[in-house]
């Protein structure tokens, strides 16, 4: 028995004894077949899922085992932990159901095919000129970062003291330009590769690096920093192999981060000072169990969600809503001078009511969308993975850590057609192709 085979015996093995665990601690908090039942078949999926990749692809990080994180979340939400939650209706299980298998049925089929790429429509950009690019547009995205920091007011890193920084960030207004400053999570991994080029020192790569960063803390966006992360370890990685150990780290920071970051924005409110961010959040997401902080946080972000996208598609059904590639097309309705909220009816809408992404294409094609929009989410996703991981172009690391991050972000919304991965699409290629 090889080593590859040892291992992935023994995670298997970890899998099962975890889900025995599981079992029977939401047992013996009253659950019954009806949320167990559905609870471990995608729990199996999702394991069996991970199993397979490694073994298959010979990486960790693939597209998955990030999608494995939706499909075992997805089970976790037939666990009822919240009041907020409510019974799933039939067609959204399938729903949901039919979306893992589309997305599982792309993925195989790009296994099972040549990798491909699009040529660029305009005349790629030299090295140097590539790099003049890049700064012109980080200075630009420092322009903008002043720009909403005097609108705000402060600097909110530097007046964490301050109990309503959340709140002026999410009511301080901001323009399209924002896109500038998002921009700067991925800018990071594309200085690296000028660095790996030879076109820059390191210092100076630490030194852009470090301005990308202080201004994406600024706005305590989690989602900002996931990306920045994704992006910086694919980018390490394409250029020197990182252990299984390293990357487990990694995760682990990750997920500490993200928890950091939640509790600063949590404790921005006065609410928050004399309890921890566990009973906090528990008591926001109306959780009456004994769960840990890891539970809590997929029910608040997991089980509500989806009760979320039950309530949105059984809403639109009921009324009859079809919004005809509306959410497919966003990135081009996003530039339009057109106001979208005619477009967008709050009611259905996954990304402002956080609805999971398996809405949205049900909400433009019905079940065809369903279908073939999730097909083409596993095929270009495995087909972007392929030719990062065979080292095609350094051009693929930002590209397959945008695909992962939407496939990473699946749990609270449709990232695929929103307009600043499009944005980050153009720039990567412009600058790197």
């Amino acid at each position: 028995m090889t080593g590859k085979i040892k291992a992935l015996f023994c995670l298997g093995l970890l899998f099962v004894l975890a889900d025995l665990f599981l079992c029977y601690r939401y047992a013996s908090w009253g659950s019954g077949p009806s949320e167990l039942v559905p609870f471990i078949a995608f729990t199996i999926i999702a394991e069996a899922l991970i199993l397979f990749s490694i073994c298959r692809l010979d990486n960790i990080i693939n597209p998955f085992t990030i999608y494995s994180i939706f499909i075992y979340i997805a089970g976790f939400s037939f666990i009822f932990l919240s009041d907020k939650q409510q019974a799933f209706s039939p067609l959204f299980i399938v729903l949901v159901t039919l979306s893992i298998l589309s997305f599982i049925a792309g993925g195989l089929a790009a296994l099972r095919t040549y990798k491909f790429s699009f040529e660029n429509i305009i005349p790629s950009f030299s090295k140097e000129l590539s790099f003049m690019f890049l700064l012109l547009v980080f200075i630009i995205s420092i322009g903008v970062f002043f720009l909403e920091i005097s609108q705000l007011g402060y600097i909110p890193l530097l007046n964490l003291a301050n109990a309503g920084i959340y709140d002026d960030l999410t009511q301080n207004e901001v323009t399209p330009l924002h896109n500038f400053i998002v921009l700067n999570s991925v800018l990071p991994a594309m200085f690296y590769i000028t660095y790996k080029r030879g076109l820059i020192p390191f210092y100076l790569f630490l030194l852009l690096t470090f301005g990308s960063v202080f201004i994406i803390v600024n706005f305590f966006s989690r989602q900002i920093i996931v990306l920045f992360f994704f992006s910086m370890l694919l980018a390490v990685a394409y250029y020197r192999n990182i252990s299984f150990t390293k990357l487990f780290g990694i995760g682990f920071t990750c997920i500490i981060l993200f928890i950091v970051l939640g509790e600063i924005r949590s404790s921005t409110s006065e609410e928050v000072s004399s309890t921890s961010i566990n009973a906090f959040l528990k008591e926001y997401a109306e959780i009456k169990k004994p769960t840990n902080i890891i539970e809590t946080y997929m029910s608040l972000y997991g089980g509500v969600n989806f009760s979320t996208g039950n309530k949105i598609t059984e809403l639109a059904t009921h009324d009859g809503y079809l919004s005809y590639g509306a959410y497919t097309f966003r990135p081009v309705f996003s530039v339009l001078p057109i106001e979208t909220s005619n477009i967008y009816p709050l009611q259905y809408s996954s990304y402002s009511n956080l609805g999971t992404y398996v809405t949205d294409p049900y909400l433009d094609f019905r079940w065809p969308g369903v279908i073939l929009l999730n097909l083409l989410y596993g095929f270009l996703a495995m087909n972007s993975f392929k030719n990062y991981n065979e080292k095609k172009s350094p051009y693929y690391i930002v590209e397959w850590s945008l695909f992962m991050f939407c496939i990473f972000m699946c749990s609270f919304t449709n990232f695929f057609h929103l307009f600043f991965i499009v944005f980050f699409f153009i720039i990567n290629r412009l600058a790197i192709k």
